[in-house]
């Protein structure tokens, strides 16, 4: 290998894994560790031209992957930036050897908790939350998306359906008094299989599905959290079996059926409609040349975008990228309506692989593989200042040195990204984007620093 190719390979390396912990601008930076004839220059690019518009979401992967701390979506939310958003739920409970069925059962109480961590949207109005029996049965091993459908899968008419107030960290009670949901538990009484055998229990007690409502115009949503021990089905009874007929009385107990990570299917049901908002007019519209994106939690909306001069800029010659910055800058809250407190705290930017297929940038990817170090490519949001006396704004930042290397070498082909919020399937926040509109100078942008070989 030449002198100069040993330097220009070394030189590249340095770059390429001190890229994500700088930026460098000066031109001059490096060439004093060089020989006198060997002059390199480094370069900075921005005036890459770029198309963006936004798109309907793809069906997420909803239902229990084993998760014990995540949240799930209930409720729904309305306005006049993406319109209407309802997020429901399917869940069941699961058998216990603690029940003890036996003849003489006598139901005291039966009922569904819910422990709710959080509300987001208008907490001063009541929220009606209903819970409906399963008709069709739902697996545990089984794959479900957010377009899940569940009509004909439930009884209309719910089993408990109550008003209240939201309030975080709190566990909400549904008392079951339905005479032919009772009747299951009456018509076992002296079948002692059925309560012992997961398959068999979830053949009679398919699970519930449950929605909810606002009063409020704005809507609210929960998030709930099923895999909390106090989320449960909880019986109060007496039978033969606990002693009755030894006492003067009869001897009530509480027995739960758990609600888990480990053994319980848990479906997330997302559904939007953006009709009478500007949105409507473009989404899924790259000819509409909108002047605002748009990004949302629950599969609600995401950006696409893509460079189109890149394969030009690539074709001028063979470069080595120092460092590459995707920048989405955000529409201000005078202007969106979306106050910064309530957009989502990280975007994560996807490559396209196919039509619905996305896969992660190859510097996430490789940043996974480091303890504590995958925050290292951005997305989240963060104030950016133009001075004391001047208005804070907001945006997006990623660090994508790698993918586009990948990019320059044709080692990665694709040249369709799409912008969705991070951890889509629990966030329900909106953000407001500026385009690649032509009017929008800079505030969609690439930036590159790259040295030519």
């Amino acid at each position: 290998m030449k002198k100069k190719d040993l330097w220009v390979h070394a030189l590249f390396m340095i770059m390429v894994f001190a890229g994500w912990s700088c930026q460098v601008t000066d031109q001059e930076l490096g060439t004093d560790l060089l020989p006198p004839d060997d002059d390199v220059f480094l370069f900075r690019d921005t005036i890459f031209e770029i198309n963006s518009y936004p798109v309907s979401g793809q069906p997420l992967m909803t239902h229990e992957r084993g998760e014990a701390g995540r949240l799930f979506l209930l409720g729904a939310t309305r306005d006049s930036i993406v319109g209407t958003s309802k997020a429901s739920l399917l869940t069941h409970f699961n058998p216990t050897l603690s029940f003890k069925n036996g003849p003489n059962l006598v139901i005291d109480s039966l009922v569904f908790y819910l422990h709710i961590p959080e509300f987001k949207g208008d907490t001063t109005a009541r929220i009606t939350i209903r819970v409906h029996e399963l008709t069709e049965r739902i697996y545990r091993d089984s794959v479900y998306y957010s377009n899940f459908v569940t009509e004909g899968k439930y009884n209309p008419v719910p089993l408990a359906e109550y008003s209240y107030l939201p309030r975080s960290n709190n566990t909400y009670p549904f008392f079951i008094d339905d005479p032919a949901y009772l009747d299951k538990f009456y018509d076992l009484q002296t079948d002692t299989g059925v309560f012992r055998n997961d398959s068999l229990f979830k053949d009679v007690f398919r699970g519930f599905y449950i929605e909810a409502e606002s009063v409020s115009e704005r809507g609210v949503m929960a998030g709930v959290q099923l895999n909390n021990a106090l989320s449960k089905v909880a019986i109060k009874y007496a039978s033969d079996s606990t002693e009755v007929d030894s006492t003067a009385g009869q001897d009530f107990i509480w027995t739960n059926f758990a609600i888990n990570e480990f053994s319980s299917q848990k479906i997330n049901v997302f559904e939007h409609d953006h009709s009478g908002t500007y949105l409507a007019g473009i989404i899924d519209r790259a000819e509409a040349d909108a002047r605002y994106c748009y990004v949302q939690g629950m599969s609600g909306v995401n950006t696409r975008i893509s460079f189109p001069t890149l394969p030009d800029w690539i074709g001028k010659g063979p470069v080595v990228i120092s460092s590459a910055t995707l920048i989405f800058d955000v529409v201000p809250e005078a202007e969106s309506g979306i106050p910064p407190g309530t957009m989502p705290d990280r975007l994560m930017v996807l490559t396209e692989l196919d039509p619905g297929k996305y896969q992660e940038l190859y510097d996430y990817i490789a940043l996974r593989q480091i303890d504590n170090a995958a925050s290292r490519f951005g997305g989240y949001l963060k104030p950016v200042s133009a001075g004391m006396f001047a208005d804070t704004t907001y945006s997006y930042k990623f660090n994508v040195t790698l993918h586009f290397q990948a990019m320059v070498n044709e080692e990665k082909l694709e040249n369709n990204f799409i912008l969705q919020v991070s951890n889509a399937r629990s966030n329900p926040e909106i953000t407001k984007l500026w385009s690649s509109h032509p009017a929008n100078i800079e505030r969609l942008r690439l930036e590159v620093v790259y040295l030519k070989l």
